[in-house]
């Protein structure tokens, strides 16, 4: 970028460019837009970027980012505790929860393993999956809830295949149903356009219509 634009115009466009799915030009539309903002709106954005980890905590049951520990879903009595979903990532999570379809809690692993980016077994929340199910298989409850069914939804790409084959074996040898999300054609979809492996599992998958 030239020096035409001031220094913290130029600043602002390279810090939003460092954010995922931002490229140079939405950057600089972004700081274009804030710049055309009134002040109080760029405080308060200020603030609450600047805010953002001061009141956020893991729960260190689910591992989801919460303001308590446990978070609302582990400490809500409603929730089926016996029902566990494993997911990558944070707004996995918030995605599914949209569904209202969901009654169970989760479990987030915070990312997928990927022996190419150097990321193994120790690097997500996998062992501290185990230890719920061999709390769960107290079945006096004194140590935790007893889990009958863990979901994986991990995404259905090679990294998430493994990393839920991965954590099927590491449960075998527990008393838990484990079950893999339904996997097939999206709505609109066109079925011309659809990979072999996705149209496989759209038909091992069919249901009654």
């Amino acid at each position: 970028m030239t020096n035409f634009l001031p220094k913290s115009i130029r600043t602002l466009i390279e810090e939003f460019s460092r954010l995922p799915g931002v490229g140079p030009k939405s950057a600089q539309r972004l700081a274009m837009h804030l710049l055309r903002s009134p002040r109080d709106k760029i405080v308060s954005l200020g603030q609450a970027v600047t805010g953002l980890k001061d009141d956020i905590v893991f729960c260190e049951t689910c591992w989801n980012i919460a303001e308590r520990n446990p978070c609302y879903v582990c400490d809500n009595p409603s929730r089926d505790k016996s029902l566990i979903c494993v997911v990558e990532e944070i707004l996995d999570a918030v995605a599914i929860e949209k569904t209202a379809e969901f009654s169970g809690v989760y479990h987030v692993l915070h990312g997928r393993l990927s022996p190419v980016d150097g990321i193994g077994p120790d690097q997500l929340k996998i062992l501290e999956l185990v230890k719920r199910i061999e709390d769960g298989a107290d079945v006096s409850g004194e140590k935790g809830p007893k889990i009958n069914e863990v979901i994986l939804a991990t995404n259905p790409s090679l990294e998430g295949e493994a990393t839920a084959l991965y954590i099927q074996k590491a449960l075998i040898g527990f008393d838990v149903k484990v079950t893999r999300i339904a996997r097939g054609l999206p709505v609109g979809g066109d079925v011309e356009y659809a990979d072999e492996i996705t149209l496989m599992r759209a038909m091992k998958g069919r249901g009654d219509f």
